[in-house]
């Protein structure tokens, strides 16, 4: 097993998650028993990114479909682990990295009500399973439903392991976690602008203070919003809801 942990965090560009990008990577590696890599997987106009050309059109967020590009970003080596980035964590990643991943199985992810029965806002995945086995990113990243299409793939070829829901804890729907996900975006506390929903208030008092408390332990910490808070000239094509 690799020492280096290696987490993939799907993102927005021009600094509108700002404050839960610094407040997570800060628990993540806090907890963290190991070196940790995060790889920010944000939209660019750089011609040269990996993330640079995807057709983001029916993304409800501005990364929806670049989860599905890791295997092949790690280079199809080893393990990556792969989460949405409004999360706090809470333990140690290492534990999830090293899990048992059946040999029938290309990655875990959470039971859930969405998408066919996964919920893929954290994944870990066998990088080694994906080489020759699906698309290479250049033959699918344009095409218009290619994140829904493989979601759905995946489940209905059995691909998908199931995963300790606690590390992907929906607004606190599995309590004790490992990982808390603000996963509905109208009710996460600090408001990105890429959300072209109804903001409302969250309905739990205490994860608003969570969130707080782990952005708080950052700043503490020495980390500084304006390394996070950077427009990058970005224009979305999203959902955005």
């Amino acid at each position: 097993m690799s020492s280096k942990i290696r987490v993939f965090i799907g993102t927005s560009s021009n600094g509108e998650d700002a404050e839960i990008e610094m407040a997570y990577e800060h628990s993540i590696r806090k907890n963290c028993s190991r070196d940790v890599d995060i790889i920010w997987m944000r939209q660019t106009n750089e011609e040269s990114s990996f993330w640079y050309g995807w057709n983001d059109k029916n993304w409800s967020t501005p990364f929806s479909g670049y989860r599905w590009g890791i295997p092949e970003a790690s280079q199809f080596h080893g393990r990556s682990i792969y989460t949405d980035v409004d999360m706090i964590n809470y333990t140690d990643m290492a534990e999830l990295f090293d899990m048992d991943i059946p040999s029938d199985k290309w990655m875990l992810a959470r039971d859930g009500k969405r998408f066919g029965g996964k919920e893929f806002c954290v994944i870990l995945f066998d990088n080694a399973k994906f080489y020759n086995n699906m698309p290479k990113v250049a033959n699918f990243k344009q095409h218009e439903f290619h994140h829904q299409q493989l979601m759905q793939q995946f489940i209905q070829h059995g691909m998908v392991g199931d995963l300790d829901p606690a590390w992907n804890s929906h607004d606190g729907d599995v309590d004790p976690y490992h990982q808390l996900h603000y996963t509905s975006m109208p009710t996460q506390p600090w408001k990105p602008a890429w959300f072209t929903g109804e903001a409302k208030e969250h309905p739990r008092p205490d994860l608003v203070e969570a969130f707080k408390v782990a952005y708080q332990e950052a700043v503490d910490a020495g980390y500084k919003l304006e390394d996070y808070q950077i427009d990058r000239g970005v224009k979305y094509g999203i959902i955005g809801k």
